[in-house]
């Protein structure tokens, strides 16, 4: 098998091993023997545990990252959101392992793996809040923190993805995406908005 094909192997039974026993739960005995391969086969590509579980991190983020494209100000913005929301929710259901590893597993291993942590989660923030910085702009966003607002759509997003991971049920992608949708285009509260609003 050549070096990169190899490095894929190693990642994807690492990346199943950690998804079903999470990373304290995980022995590199446990991803070599899922990979079918020598220990001595891993440590010519991982020096540890720790380095080939941010690898599939690694790889996870750069899976969700991509999901989003950034807003085009010539195209309708409502369609937009739209089509990222889809996209990402998409991606964060295709397989059952991702919620649980990015928002379970990742926190609170090391300072390294927090950091890249909230290197990820910086990035989802500043896409989200320039979005609505933008929508603000062209008028079809409310007034608003925009930092703060960026902050509970990605808990719009996550939460309901790792609630379903945590009780080992499926996401239904299609539900998730029209039920933020309506909340995004619509809000939570019906009748007249209060009068300090």
């Amino acid at each position: 098998m050549a070096p990169d094909e190899r490095r894929i192997q190693l990642l994807a039974a690492s990346r199943e091993v950690f998804g079903q026993r999470g990373y304290h739960g995980t022995s590199i005995s446990h991803i070599v023997t899922a990979a079918g391969v020598a220990r001595g086969t891993f440590y010519n590509y991982f020096p540890s545990k720790r380095a080939v579980f941010q690898a599939v991190l690694d790889d996870i983020m750069e899976q969700v990252e991509g999901a989003v494209h950034p807003m085009d100000p010539t195209r309708d913005i409502a369609a937009q959101v739209r089509e990222n929301l889809e996209r990402l929710i998409l991606t964060l259901s295709a397989r059952e392992d991702l919620p649980r590893l990015l928002f379970g597993e990742a926190l609170g291993i090391d300072e390294e793996g927090d950091d890249a942590l909230r290197g990820f989660y910086a990035t989802a923030l500043h896409r989200i809040e320039h979005a609505l910085i933008l929508g603000q702009q062209f008028g079809v966003v409310h007034s608003g923190d925009p930092v703060l607002w960026s902050r509970c759509l990605l808990g719009l997003l996550k939460e309901p993805a790792f609630q379903a991971s945590l009780h080992n049920e499926t996401l239904d992608a299609h539900a998730l995406v029209e039920a933020i949708f309506a909340f995004l285009a619509r809000g939570v509260l019906a009748g007249p908005a209060p009068s300090n609003v």
